[in-house]
This record gives structure tokens, C-alpha cells and sequence, in this order.
């Protein structure tokens, strides 16, 4: 199964990422470096990083849902995702469960 490439959107047409917080997400190969289960573990940081900007954007909004969708092409349920999210399982799968993150080979 090929993951997303999580970068691709995040960058215009000259190779620059759209927001600080993307640039430090793929600043260095962290997937490596995290333990346990890396999507969710993923899904964990993105949301800590967008509480931290004073507004959410639609990059810091969109990584959250490509984070999402992750999870769940690996298994995640939603009540573990809506942990992550700090929401409820149902309002986290009306919001991304019709979302799907697009095959890159």
C-alpha cells in the first residue's frame, strides 16, 4: 500500500510550502523517528501544531484531513480519531468520513 505524499499539496507551483507548519512537518524525515503507530501519531502532532497558530488555515485544516484519512486507511477508528481530534467519534466522521487521500505511486 503506497502512503500519501503529504507534501504534494502543500507546496505552490515553485516547490514552496504554503505555511510554517508544513515546512517544519517536512523539514525532516520524522516518520522515522516516531514511536508507535505513525498515523496516528501523525494525526497528533497536526492538530497539536494547528493549536498553536492563532487561526487555523486551510493547509493547517487540510494536513489534519490527510492525517485523518491516513488513519483510517490504516485501521484507525473513529472513536480513536476523534480522541486524537479532541471531538466525538460520530462529529469526526461526518466531518472526514467522506474523505479519501488519492493513491501516488
Amino acid at each position: 500500500m503506497t502512503k500519501p505524499d503529504f507534501a504534494a499539496w502543500a507546496q505552490d507551483e515553485n516547490g514552496e510550502y504554503a505555511d510554517e507548519i508544513c515546512e517544519y512537518f517536512h523539514s525532516f524525515d520524522w516518520l522515522g523517528r516516531l514511536p508507535g503507530p505513525r498515523h496516528e501519531t501523525f494525526l497528533k502532532l497536526v492538530v497539536q501544531a494547528e493549536r498553536t497558530i492563532e487561526k487555523p488555515t486551510e493547509v493547517s485544516r487540510n494536513q489534519i484531513a490527510e492525517a485523518v484519512c491516513w488513519a483510517r486507511d490504516e485501521g484507525t477508528s473513529w472513536e480513536r480519531i476523534a480522541e486524537l481530534l479532541g471531538t466525538s467519534a460520530d462529529e469526526a466522521e461526518e466531518s472526514y468520513g467522506t474523505l479519501s487521500v488519492p493513491s501516488r505511486v
